[in-house]
């Protein structure tokens, strides 16, 4: 698990001109890529700090991860874990790639 660097954000839908960042990576076999808004890093831990980057990171390390739906998994327990204390909107997306390609389609007659 390696974070991907990006600067900026905002709040989308808010402001009349919103200034996006691009940036770009490739995924190998295997990998998974999870996106996910501020609530996520935001929320509090039961001993009262925020979540922040480097506890996300510290969940994500210590989970075996096959596939994009796998580390939604885990962070749905973390947010469980978590309790009352996320009280900002969270939305998650991960995208993997297959470790095996899907075995091609037959053809029936």
């Amino acid at each position: 698990m390696q974070p991907l660097p990006v600067t900026g954000g905002q709040l989308i839908g808010l402001l009349p001109e919103p200034r996006f960042t691009q940036t770009s990576t490739h995924l190998a076999p295997g990998d998974a890529l999870l996106l996910y808004t501020d609530g996520l890093t935001e929320a509090r831990t039961p001993s009262g700090p925020m979540l922040q980057e480097e506890g996300l990171a510290a969940h994500l390390a210590a989970g075996t991860w096959d596939d994009a739906d796998d580390p939604v998994t885990g962070i749905r327990r973390l947010l469980d874990h978590l309790g009352t204390d996320v009280n900002d909107d969270t939305a998650l997306l991960a995208l993997s790639v297959p470790i095996h390609p899907p075995a091609p389609a037959q053809e029936t007659r």
